[in-house]
């Protein structure tokens, strides 16, 4: 048998037996996935303690920020290198880049969330270009600061008492049931709050430009009243 015949079966069978360990390597990998884990496709990442979230960047991916006992940022194992993070005092910045999308869109948007945030307590919350939604925090006071194109949703928050700054084109919409004693509410620009699914005792705002607010008529009588 000609020589470079044997080198070509040796080099087949090496090919061969490189292709089937590499198929029982990535089976074992994929048979320790647990497919009914909701967070298969995220990975955890590290931080030191903060009360203050800081999220700039791109509205392409929500962000999803929940009141959990334990803390922790899971980051869409696809947009991993679109994430940058550091803590600063008591606040967490984060860099979340990509593409940015209309506020329509982005209300519509059936995309999957590119970070999600299990905190047991925020103070505030400053979002610029970004689309967060925020469900479950319990606490006395809460801050919300929105600028650029930003979208936040707030679905079942209780808190005392609630700050609300709104610059640019930002957009701010209750969702389901919130509760708070007050609000302070000042808005810039073009921005827009819906306050159809919040109970309040007392508003303070502080309106001007071409701001828009989207009201229920039992909130546009508990306006009327305050």
């Amino acid at each position: 048998m000609k020589t470079s015949t044997v080198f070509i079966i040796l080099l087949s069978i090496i090919i061969a037996g490189v292709l089937f360990a590499s198929n029982v390597s990535l089976k074992k990998e994929y048979e320790k996935i647990d497919l009914d884990d909701v967070f298969k496709n995220y990975v955890s990442v590290d931080s030191e303690p903060y009360s203050i979230l800081s999220i700039s960047g791109s509205n392409g991916y929500p962000i999803e920020i929940v009141q959990k006992d334990t803390n922790a940022i899971k980051v869409l194992r696809s947009r991993l290198e679109h994430f940058k993070s550091l803590v600063k005092n008591d606040t967490l910045f984060i860099e979340f880049t990509g593409s940015n999308i209309s506020m329509q869109q982005s209300f519509l948007s059936t995309t999957p969330s590119g970070i999600v945030i299990h905190k047991n307590n925020l103070s505030g919350i400053i979002a610029t270009n970004t689309h967060q939604k925020v469900n479950g925090f319990k606490t006395e006071h809460l801050t919300l600061k929105l600028k650029g194109d930003s979208f936040l949703e707030l679905k079942n928050c209780n808190a005392q008492t609630l700050s609300i700054l709104m610059e640019d084109e930002s957009h701010l919409q209750f969702l389901e049931h919130n509760i708070t004693d007050s609000i302070s509410l000042k808005m810039a620009h073009t921005s827009v709050a819906n306050l159809n699914d919040i109970t309040f005792k007392k508003v303070h705002p502080v309106l001007s430009d071409s701001v828009a607010l989207v009201l229920s008529k039992d909130v546009f009588k508990n306006l009327l009243n305050n």
